[in-house]
């Protein structure tokens, strides 16, 4: 019986609990990977350069606007379900239709931001105090804090480029529904 339950997705209920998707599975998947590649995130902050911290600040920035216009876009849409088709309503699609194409540019931006960041901060793993430790050992622990921030980034940037890839989508599929059958 526990095992029928267990296909249905009963014993989450039974407990208490939500059910649980599977998207929701495969994130907390790769949140625990991403643990366990990165166990000590303060070591990545304190070796990053001015320059890297200030390129992280910025990327904070886009990603609270990307989550602002994912939200602002989601009610919107929920709002226009109930408004009958019109010109004004086609020409707020088109607007929004707009700023999400500008969101993936600022993303794309970001991106290319990132490079030139990273390039820069690589050459910083030349850098290595006088003591009696082997310099290449040095210089390769510089560059596994380096790979460590970019795969971090890479993968903020996956995050944001499909936050900003489903509400395009999101906004395309409501100008479909406005537009006459053909």
């Amino acid at each position: 019986m526990v095992e029928g339950e267990a296909r249905e997705g009963n014993i989450g209920r039974r407990v208490g609990l939500p059910e649980l998707f599977p998207s929701y599975w495969c994130l907390i998947a790769v949140m625990v990977v991403l643990c366990q590649y990165f166990p000590g995130w303060h070591e990545v902050w304190l070796s990053l350069s001015p320059f890297a911290r200030t390129f992280l600040l910025l990327l904070m920035l886009v990603g609270v606007y990307a989550l602002y216009f994912t939200t602002f876009v989601l009610l919107r849409l929920r709002s226009f379900r109930i408004q009958p088709a019109c010109e004004s309503l086609r020409n707020s699609l088109t607007k929004l239709d707009h700023r999400s194409t500008n969101l993936g540019q600022i993303i794309l931006a970001m991106f290319y931001l990132f490079g030139f960041v990273f390039f820069v901060q690589m050459q910083n793993a030349f850098w290595t105090p006088d003591n009696n430790r082997p310099v290449g050992l040095m210089v390769l622990e510089n560059f596994r804090t380096d790979f460590r921030f970019a795969a971090l980034m890479f993968f903020a940037f996956l995050i944001l480029q499909c936050v900003q890839w489903f509400i395009s989508a999101r906004i395309c599929a409501a100008l479909r529904r406005l537009s006459p059958h053909r």
